[in-house]
């Protein structure tokens, strides 16, 4: 395993979480990611294996990524945006929907995923918006809905109440379900940028 060398630490935020509810690769990310936003790595996390590398668990690459990113001298450009994408978007996102993962916090974890990855210059976000587009599900009204329904903010909730029984109340075309189609979120932008 390579050495842990000096490295640039990368700003960041996790949430608290209590770790006897994570798996071994789960506790793993958290402190690897810990170790990249503070620039200091502990040396029995450096002595630790990331773990088996698994091509269908996005978790063990990111905790690959990162163990490689403190032990490179002189990252390269590609791995330091990997990097910081692992650290303001992948790791919060993925412990959030760790915390909460009830369906009716889905619209609150896209709207974390598409605020934290504003960072992104233009030509990654060409990339990554039509995936967050493909995904956005719970960007629709039904879900939003759910969401709202359950705010903390009383007038939050009462909208939502009031939303559904006008709904309720207007005439129905004869269709009694709809399908889901992906929303383009780019023509949307007072969601992306409120």
């Amino acid at each position: 395993m390579r050495a842990v060398v000096e490295f640039e630490s990368i700003p960041g935020q996790l949430p608290t979480l209590k770790p006897d509810d994570l798996s071994t690769d789960q506790k793993y990310l958290f402190e690897i990611t810990l170790a990249a936003i503070t620039g200091s790595c502990a040396d029995d996390l450096a002595n630790k294996s990331p773990g088996k590398m698994s091509h269908a668990c996005w978790l063990t690459k990111a905790n690959r990524i990162l163990r490689l990113y403190i032990s490179t001298p002189t990252p390269s450009t590609n791995l330091i945006i990997l990097a910081q994408y692992i650290v303001k978007v992948y790791t919060p996102v993925w412990f959030q929907i760790k915390t909460h993962s009830s369906c009716k916090d889905g619209s609150r974890h896209l709207w974390k995923l598409i605020e934290s990855s504003r960072f992104l210059s233009s030509a990654l976000k060409a990339v990554i918006d039509p995936v967050i587009q493909r995904n956005a599900y719970f960007a629709h009204p039904e879900n939003l809905l759910l969401a709202m329904l359950t705010d903390g903010e009383k007038n939050i909730r009462e909208l939502a109440a009031r939303r559904i029984l006008k709904a309720r109340s207007s005439p129905t075309t004869g269709k009694l379900s709809r399908t889901f189609e992906c929303l383009n979120l780019i023509l949307m932008p007072n969601l992306i940028l409120i």
